[in-house]
This record gives structure tokens, C-alpha cells and sequence, in this order.
């Protein structure tokens, strides 16, 4: 189980701890950085093996943040949290109807041939992070590639806390800086922070690992270098869970 920060995260001094935040007034504090989001979608809809569909498992909230038109993310299985299942299934349903239909249209116009098996766009709305997971095996067993876990901090939280079972549990994170933090201190206002923030920064029961072992979580090169995007410094990392 391969959770990640959908929205990068920052290094911010709004406390007198480095705190790792991931959100202001329930969207991003920064401008949407379009390396990382290319990187989110690659990542998250590339399966471990032909055949098989990665899931993403995130709160209501965050799945409302994708665009309408993008709902649910398509060549993956859109699971959605929240306390208003029937209500929010209903509404997800027709997305996923519309979502396919366009996939389908585009399919017949020749603008997504590949030639090859695609993976599954589907949607699932359950109440908690251990009905989704059951219901993840359940339903799609052997088809059932990588899980990631998206947000919000809530679910962040329930993750690390091991309510995901028995699951082996991964970070890949986007630091992100603002420019002009290592010289002035500037920082990107935040109001919400990833759950083990402190944890991660002192490896607390969790290890950093190389940009190699990223590199083969990821299926494509992560080097662990900053560089530069528009007003931000961003650098890849990963974490995985060792206690």
C-alpha cells in the first residue's frame, strides 16, 4: 500500500517544529506545480503488471477538488470516503456514467488507441478505510494493483496509524519550497499538516529511503534532487513504515 501526498507538501516554521503542511482553507497553500501533478497521474495509473488497476483512496473533500469534468480520475478505481455514503454514491455513479462515456467517445475517435489492455475507470464509495480496503480485495481481487491513499489528513492519519491491516506502508512526497526560503525564511502559509510530519522529519519508525528504492516503488526515474518550478523548489522523496 503505497499511500502518497496527492498535493505536495512544504517544510513551513508556523511552529517552533519543522512542520510538513499539505493544505490552506481546503486547497493547495502553493500554485499548482504541473511537474507533480503529471508525475501523480503516471504514478498513480501506471499498474504493477498488465491486467491489473491501481485504486486511490481518498476523502470526499479531496475527490470534490478534482476537476468535474476529470471525475473520477480515469485508468483508475476512484475510492471515496465519507460519512454520507448514500447520498455520495448516488452522485459518484452518474460522474462515473458521464466519466465513461467520454472515455468510451474519445476510444471510438482514435484518441486513446494504445493497442494495449487499458486499465479499469470505476468508482467506489464506502464509509471507512477498512470497509475500502475489503472492498477493494473483494471486488477486484487479482485485478487489484497498487493502493494509494490521497488525503485528506484524516485518512493520512488512519494509514499511519495501521488501520490499513496488515498492508506494507509507503510515502512518496513532494517537498516543496518556496523560493527565497533558505535565504529570507520565507514559507507557504499552512492550516493543515501531514498526520506524522514530526515522525518522518526525525525517521520515527519510519526509514528514508534512497532515490533508487523510489525509483522502483514508481516505475520511473527519482533522482532526490530540488529544481526549480515557476516560484517553487521541489524535490521528490519516499518513506516506508519500519515499526
Amino acid at each position: 500500500l503505497p499511500p502518497r501526498t496527492p498535493n505536495t507538501t512544504t517544510t513551513t516554521t508556523t511552529a517552533p517544529q519543522i512542520r510538513l503542511g499539505i493544505g490552506l482553507n481546503g486547497t493547495l497553500p502553493w500554485p499548482r506545480i504541473k511537474a507533480d501533478m503529471s508525475f501523480f497521474a503516471r504514478v498513480t495509473s501506471r499498474p504493477p503488471v498488465p491486467g491489473r488497476t491501481n485504486a486511490m483512496i481518498m476523502g470526499r473533500k479531496t475527490y470534490d477538488s478534482v476537476p468535474a469534468n476529470l471525475r473520477p480520475l480515469a485508468k483508475r478505481i476512484n475510492t471515496v470516503i465519507t460519512r454520507d455514503v448514500d447520498g455520495v454514491r448516488e452522485r459518484v455513479r452518474r460522474e462515473l456514467e458521464r466519466r465513461r462515456e467520454r472515455i468510451a467517445s474519445g476510444a471510438a475517435s482514435g484518441e486513446s488507441a494504445t493497442g494495449a489492455r487499458e486499465p479499469e475507470t470505476d468508482a467506489v464509495v464506502c464509509s471507512g478505510l477498512v470497509e475500502a480496503m475489503g472492498e477493494l480485495e473483494g471486488r477486484y481481487a487479482e485485478r487489484l494493483g497498487n493502493v494509494f491513499v490521497i488525503g485528506g489528513a484524516e485518512i493520512y492519519g488512519a494509514v499511519a496509524r495501521g488501520e490499513a491491516g496488515g498492508a506494507k506502508v509507503r510515502i512518496v512526497m513532494t517537498n516543496v519550497e518556496k523560493i527565497g526560503y533558505r535565504e529570507k525564511g520565507d514559507v507557504f502559509e499552512c492550516d493543515t499538516f501531514f498526520p506524522v510530519d514530526r515522525e518522518l522529519l526525525e525517521e520515527r519508525g519510519w526509514r528514508r529511503v534512497s532515490p533508487e528504492e523510489v525509483t522502483e516503488w514508481v516505475g520511473e526515474t527519482v533522482t532526490g534532487e530540488w529544481r526549480e518550478e515557476g516560484e517553487v523548489r521541489v524535490q521528490m522523496v519516499g518513506y516506508e513504515r519500519v515499526d
